[in-house]
């Protein structure tokens, strides 16, 4: 196409709006800048592209007027006035989201009494921004903070400090000026277990937060007072009180069930992510009746509670499709997982993520694994200890652990088990039992493996050919509380940092695993050619035969 047609399709382009804004959605910031310039046209979506989602904050209130540093405080170098206001509103209108990783100089008081007592009617600074996220908080920073809080706001993060800062009155603050908040993250910096402050700011904070949709709080705020509060909350669906939860479902696991409407306590409920002490603390479970919970994540802070809990959950949660235990280790403690402590979990018939992360090799052989796999038909992801080191104990699992879930599990995306992996697996013919195609990946780390070519051997038997060996330091179907990538908070898979002498040389052996079954991508495809056409032959044999 060329001439008065191109022409003709080019401006027909640049006049489309949502096509112009797609366009803009992938141009850096300076490419923006010169768009701006072009019309008034291309300028407002421009505009837009640079300022919707998270500018520069402090960039963004230079606009009102350039700052200077005085005595460790920002200052605003230039008299506030309507006109200037005007220019901001041209931009500050724009924004709808507001990101502040790092604000270390604060504004001084006189700036900040400048910036409430000028700004125009009393309006937001930004009036239509829906989410703010801001790291860090402290006394000298939270009096701006509030300020940027309206009753258009759904989505709040917060990460305070544990000065002279009042989280209560933060808190209450936060409630009352932003009322329709969906989602409230409120997370203390902290080593403490304990802030009373905190811990009754939330309390109240709730009572007027009645929209709240996803509640994460700092786990020493989380008490049975509080769930007491938020057991009403008619349209609450996640609830976190620990660093570490399940990934989110799919929509069609939160399907919330009739009877949920006449369920006056957590009716909406559909995921929690807890320490095991709040559960030993709370008089009543109610939390765990809630009728469409599917996805639960507990911290365990010690041994003790696992018998306690877990049966509790078996009995209660009948509909859960996630259940992931995070096992706490120090140089003191070592807990030993022993399959009387899991069994109680085997209840749950509609289980497809289950994940028990722990640094000490469990206490299992491979008939107490196999349990697993014929209690879980729609099991479509299973780890269990997959990166504890240490030397396998008296009972341990091993590679022909994996046999029983290609049997039972036709729905398996991935598996990661502690095993002996030196223990020689059952030798399996062509024609015996593999893993479905919707099988994916192995996670391994650090257990014990002598002969890396005697694994793949066994593996290329039981796996699909698409299927892959995966060095893993944490599991994918966990994520932080804030919402980061998981993978940010541990070393490289391939990293020595953190793991003993005897576990780096098992991690080699897995690495020579990985890179060998990876060469044998032709031989494996050719394999399951092989295959199928065995299959083919029989099923035309056997149909001959009837």
């Amino acid at each position: 196409m060329d001439g008065p047609q191109a022409s003709e399709s080019c401006s027909q382009f640049w006049s489309t709006a949502e096509l112009v804004a797609m366009s803009f959605e992938v141009l850096d910031k300076c490419s923006l800048a010169k768009c701006a310039r072009v019309n008034k046209f291309l300028s407002k979506h421009a505009l837009d592209a640079i300022y919707r989602y998270n500018p520069d904050f402090l960039s963004v209130l230079e606009l009102l007027s350039p700052t200077s540093l005085k005595d460790n405080e920002l200052m605003f170098n230039e008299v506030m006035n309507p006109s200037g206001w005007d220019r901001f509103r041209h931009y500050s209108s724009r924004i709808r989201a507001i990101d502040v990783k790092r604000f270390p100089n604060p504004l001084s008081q006189e700036s900040m009494v400048d910036l409430i007592t000028t700004v125009p009617g009393g309006t937001p600074l930004f009036p239509l921004m829906t989410d703010l996220r801001w790291r860090t908080i402290n006394e000298s920073t939270s009096p701006l903070v509030l300020f940027l809080l309206h009753d258009k706001l759904k989505n709040v993060i917060f990460s305070v400090t544990v000065d002279d800062l009042h989280h209560g009155i933060l808190l209450g603050n936060l409630a009352r000026r932003a009322p329709n908040l969906e989602s409230l993250h409120f997370w203390v910096l902290s080593e403490d277990s304990e802030h009373a402050d905190a811990a009754e700011g939330i309390i109240d904070a709730v009572e007027f937060l009645t929209s709240l949709r996803s509640l994460d709080v700092f786990t020493g705020m989380a008490t049975p007072r509080l769930l007491q509060a938020l057991s009403s909350h008619n349209h609450l669906q996640r609830f976190w009180a620990s660093l570490y939860g399940p990934q989110e479902l799919s929509v069609d696991n939160r399907v919330i069930e009739s009877d949920a409407v006449a369920h006056h306590e957590f009716p909406c409920l559909s995921e929690v992510a807890i320490c095991s002490s709040l559960f030993m603390a709370m008089s009543s479970k109610t939390l765990f009746d809630a009728p469409s919970l599917v996805s639960l994540h507990i911290d365990v802070d010690l041994e003790a509670h696992i018998s306690s809990f877990l049966p509790h959950v078996s009995s209660t949660c009948t509909r859960l499709r996630h259940l992931s235990l995070r096992i706490d280790e120090d140089e003191e403690t070592e807990i030993t997982l022993t399959m009387e402590m899991l069994q109680p979990a085997l209840k749950l018939k509609l289980i497809e993520t289950f994940v028990v992360e722990c640094t000490s090799p469990p206490l299992l052989d491979d008939h107490d694994i196999s349990d697993f796999a014929t209690a879980f038909p729609r099991l479509r992801h299973f780890e269990l200890c997959p990166r504890a080191e240490g030397a396998p104990l008296a009972k341990s699992p091993t590679l022909a652990a994996l046999i029983p879930f290609a049997v039972n599990c036709p729905e398996l995306i991935s598996i990661g088990i502690y095993m002996d992996a030196s223990v020689p697996p059952p030798p399996l013919q062509l024609d015996d039992v593999r893993f479905s195609s919707h099988f994916e990946v192995m996670h391994v780390l650090c257990c014990r493996i002598t002969d890396h070519r005697l694994v793949v051997n066994f593996l290329m038997s039981i796996l699909p050919d698409h299927a892959n060996l995966r060095l893993s330091r944490c599991s994918r179907h966990l994520r932080f509380v804030t919402g980061d990538n998981m993978e940010d908070f541990h070393p490289a898979p391939t990293s020595d940092e953190g793991l003993l002498p005897e576990s780096i040389q098992y991690r080699k052996q897995w690495e020579a695993a990985i890179g060998l079954l990876d060469s044998l991508e032709w031989p494996r495809v050719a394999l399951s050619k092989q295959r199928a056409e065995i299959c083919r032959l029989t099923a035309q044999l056997n149909s001959i035969g009837a």
